[in-house]
């Protein structure tokens, strides 16, 4: 049982809450009827959507539904959005036919599937569960016209066809990263509409716990597991993690604030990474792979650049908790807002949640005395473990333990109940390129038997084995080659038991931990299993000679001598309005962080904060526009380590984009069409005949604009604007300009370009003036227009 499994987290249940409730689709509804921007536009690119229309014909339904191998997958998506569609269509309009036809196409394949197989099916439970849960639970907190019948029809449907498909692997068994996350929103918003309290809290126990797809799988700069497989993986998983934190505040539950506001952070750095911000990454990775290096595809603006997420995390913590998220609000300025992703976006939000009880991870300490000696599978000479000044010298014989191989020495101690082990290997004797020095965990001493082992080996990679366990992937996930960020045979290691479950992590300084093999002690659980450090020097009758340091462990007799700590491996410090938030990498054996601070790169630094915990930390002593460099340093009582490296910022208050509440217009005076530029959206277009002319906006009164953004369109790179004068005037006839450019280009859809207005003045009525546009010889277009001035 992993902690929080079984304790109960939520007491009732939200309906509709999967994530919009009753509360959020009232604001909506009102925004849509108001005609605010952007929630009016991307309302009416739904009501345009073929799925959200009374005409739409349903494309199912089956029995079978499988992905990889796919059959009647298209259907199936398709009727799902329809779902989502015509529910959120019957709120807005009031108008019952759109119920009614959410509602048969629901009840259809609620009485018709039966099975929802393949490989892969996590994957599309996860990604439409918002869409056929949040139509469901809609339909039921909002219709008249549900019954208890209908939601009777649809638990059964979800309990025994779609929440099996969520997780076929069995117990804690998920795939890695972003497909474990795609599993737990799904079953998570499906228990909530189920009202199936004991699903909920293991979903939020395994959220919270299992360090391969929950909120765990992360570090404290916000890298996620995925994020240096590719960016739209990494996106996945994030979306996924969210979602699912979405929906469990609207149950009451806020895991927003596990790990020191881990999805803020998480949210921060995809945003910083895919804007293009100069950003570092350390070594990391999932039960798929581990990476060392950053060869993922930055700049990626697919689903539509992150919008539902961005902005639920947006929500969530500068909404909500009134804290700052600059990256994600500088991606905000030019994402689209669709007919999915504008109910997710809010500019207020003052609902509330309470967080879970603490988890009861293992904590680990030092180690000096205890270790027991064992030479397992006829290993020879017999081995031997031996402390002093901070380093456990192992020396064992053993065949191999690669594989079903278990011939080794084992010098260990009895571990009961949950625990961990910690250890970086240092040096590793040559007795053969597969000898192996690293952390082992197993349930007896006998040849054989279930165990679990993360090493490093002289060819310079680490090593994983987990036999005898149940194991997701099998043995060419449980037993696997790792590369290191290191260019000797020296790394750290870790295995940790929580309940029945192992998992093995490495990791380049100790904090930065990585989880890439997980296995499920199956049959009788024992209360105490064997944790220690393992050699076999793959030369049996010759000993090796292994050292280790920061040899930790649950229950350790914590008597080693405290060493000074290693620098933080990086820092990320934001621009913020009036604030810096910094976060950085924590340092194995830190009790406490210095801030320091330099309005120069390299120095001298002032310490502005002393004594800091954790991973954070916001400076709020900075004036806006002011450049700065930061560094911490990590302490404990033998002293202070060397200074992280260093990262500059210039906070800054945000200009305001004031084209609003004003009359657009054009040069075929074509006063809606040029709206479609001034509706915070960039998913619409102002789409001009002819290759030059005009875009104006009259504010109704004088603003002195700074700045100004052009956003190109989703339309062909042709039809972006390339030559023009922005120009200003009081009387709308004469005009000054103000800033010209030429051979401007827009390489992706939806980029913004921003322009400095270097000598600007107050005007009433703003132009954009079009001279050429990048080659199309019909059409000119673009998606947003923005005009910034200075406020309060």
């Amino acid at each position: 049982m992993l902690p929080g499994d079984g304790v109960a987290q939520v007491t009732g249940f939200t309906h509709p809450g999967t994530p919009l409730t009753t509360a959020d689709l009232m604001t909506l509804k009102s925004y849509v009827a108001q005609g605010r921007q952007p929630w009016k536009s991307a309302y009416d690119q739904l009501a345009n959507d073929g799925k959200a229309r009374l005409t739409y014909v349903m494309a199912g339904p089956y029995a079978t539904v499988s992905r990889a191998p796919d059959v009647n997958l298209w259907p199936w998506r398709n009727d799902m959005v329809a779902i989502w569609n015509l529910s959120r269509m019957w709120y807005f309009t009031g108008n019952k036919d759109y119920a009614k036809k959410a509602h048969d196409i629901l009840m259809q394949w609620a009485t018709v599937q039966t099975e929802f197989a393949g490989r892969e099916s996590m994957l599309d439970l996860g990604d439409y569960a918002y869409m056929f849960v949040g139509g469901a639970d809609i339909l039921r907190g909002t219709w008249p016209d549900w019954t208890d019948a209908d939601t009777a029809t649809v638990k059964t449907y979800f309990a025994n066809v779609l929440i099996p498909a969520s997780n076929p692997y069995g117990e804690n068994m998920f795939g890695a990263a972003n497909k474990g996350a795609l599993a737990l929103n799904a079953l998570g918003l499906m228990a909530i509409f189920n009202d199936d309290t004991a699903l909920l809290n293991r979903v939020v126990a395994q959220t919270r716990t299992l360090a391969h797809i929950g909120l765990r799988s992360s570090n404290d700069i916000g890298m996620l597991g995925d994020s240096l497989r590719d960016q739209g993986h990494a996106h996945g998983q994030l979306k996924s993690l969210v979602m699912l934190a979405e929906a469990l505040w609207k149950q009451g539950i806020d895991v927003y604030a596990d790990f020191d506001n881990r999805l803020l952070a998480a949210g921060e750095y995809f945003a910083r990474v895919n804007e293009l911000e100069p950003t570092p990454f350390l070594p990391f990775g999932t039960t798929d792979a581990y990476y060392t290096a950053d060869n993922t595809n930055r700049g990626w603006n697919g689903w539509g650049g992150g919008n539902i997420v961005l902005n639920q995390i947006y929500n969530a913590y500068v909404n909500r908790k009134g804290m700052q998220a600059p990256f994600i609000a500088q991606r905000r300025q030019w994402m689209p807002v669709d007919s999915g992703s504008f109910v997710f976006l809010k500019d207020v939000d003052t609902s509330t949640a309470a967080p879970p009880p603490a988890l009861a991870i293992p904590a680990t300490s030092p180690i000096t005395l205890g270790f027991a000696d064992a030479d397992i599978g006829g290993a020879a000479p017999a081995g031997s473990a031996t402390y002093a000044d901070g380093t456990w010298t192992v020396k064992g014989g053993g065949a191999e333990i690669w594989g079903t191989s278990d011939s080794c020495h084992f010098a260990y101690r009895a571990l009961t109940g949950d625990g961990a082990i910690i250890a970086k290997v240092e040096s590793l004797q040559n007795t053969s390129p597969s000898a192996k020095a690293g952390v082992m965990m197993r349930t007896s001493l006998a040849q054989g038997a279930p165990r679990a082992w993360m090493a490093v080996t002289n060819r310079i990679q680490a090593e994983q084995n987990m036999q005898n366990l149940a194991i997701y992937g099998g043995n060419n996930y449980g037993n696997k080659v790792l590369p290191i960020a290191s260019s000797t045979a020296s790394y750290w290691v870790k295995l940790e038991r929580i309940g029945n479950m192992i998992t093995g992590y490495v990791s380049p300084d100790g904090t930065n931990w990585a989880a890439t093999d997980v296995g499920r002690i199956d049959g009788p659980l024992p209360d105490t299993i064997y944790a220690g450090l393992v050699v076999a020097s793959v030369a049996n009758g010759r000993l090796n000679t292994s050292t280790f340091s920061n040899v930790q462990i649950t229950g350790g007799d914590d008597g080693a001598p405290a060493a000074i700590p290693a620098a933080p491996a990086t820092l990320l410090a934001e621009p913020g309005d009036g604030a810096v938030p910094l976060r950085w990498q924590q340092s194995f054996g830190a009790t406490g962080y210095a801030v320091l601070r330099a309005t120069s790169s390299g120095g001298p630094y002032t310490t502005i904060a002393a004594n800091v915990t954790g991973g954070s930390y916001i400076d709020t002593s900075v004036a806006n526009g002011t450049t700065y460099y930061y560094a911490v340093a990590a302490t404990n009582a033998a002293g202070t380590s060397a200074n992280s490296p260093e990262d500059s910022v210039t906070p800054v208050h945000p200009l305001v984009n004031v084209a609003t509440g004003g009359t657009p217009n054009d040069s075929r005076n074509n006063a809606a069409n040029a709206g479609n530029a001034f509706d915070r959206n960039s998913g619409t277009e102002w789409f001009y005949s002819g290759v030059m002319g005009w875009l104006q906006y009259d504010l109704g009164h004088a603003e002195t604009v700074q700045r100004y953004t052009v956003v190109s369109s989703f339309d062909k790179i042709g039809r972006d604007p390339k030559d023009w004068q922005f120009q200003g005037s009081n009387d709308g006839v004469t005009w000054t300009t103000l800033d010209t450019q030429a051979g401007q280009a827009f390489a992706n859809r939806f980029q913004q370009n921003s322009y400095t207005v270097a000598s600007p003045g107050a005007y009433r009525w703003y132009r954009l003036n079009i001279t050429s546009n990048n080659g199309d010889t019909s059409f000119t277009d673009l998606g947003e227009f923005g005009l910034y001035a200075a406020k309060p």
